[in-house]
């Protein structure tokens, strides 16, 4: 009867007493909370925001961030006054010309635009067109 006795105590020990069991460990309010992302702080290619975000990418790319896409600027056509040498007496003549610029390729980033080196037309005087390098820049969004 005894045994009996100590086998319905153990056994609703079991039963009753499960729930505490399956806990591992205790908690500790010391320790951190774990981050929001499926990998913690852990450098992994899935906590990254997508490129196209305006916050994707802008450390290690000189605060250009992330290019995603280029596109071609074809070449335009400018006109330009171009003054006819008459003789004496005659009034004086300018003419319409046209200059073709050169096209080039931007590219879209996360955070703006990176335009590259190309040629430009400029007059520093009425009637007198030099070609001018423009150097590359980066205009934001």
């Amino acid at each position: 009867m005894k045994l009996a006795v100590h086998a319905l105590v153990v056994l609703l020990g079991l039963l009753l007493g499960a729930p505490a069991w399956g806990q591992i460990g205790t908690v500790n309010p010391n320790t951190p909370v774990p981050g929001t992302t499926p990998f913690g702080s852990q450098p992994h290619p899935l906590n990254n925001p997508y490129p196209t975000l305006p916050g994707a990418g802008v450390s290690g790319t000189g605060g250009y961030g992330v290019p995603f896409r280029q596109f071609y600027m074809p070449p335009q056509s400018v006109p330009i006054e171009v003054f006819v040498q008459q003789p004496e007496g005659v009034p004086d003549v300018w003419q319409t010309q046209y200059a073709e610029l050169p096209g080039y390729y931007v590219t879209e980033t996360t955070l703006g635009y990176i335009y590259p080196d190309r040629w430009m037309l400029v007059t520093p005087a009425k009637g007198i067109y030099q070609w001018q390098r423009v150097p590359s820049e980066f205009r934001r969004k």
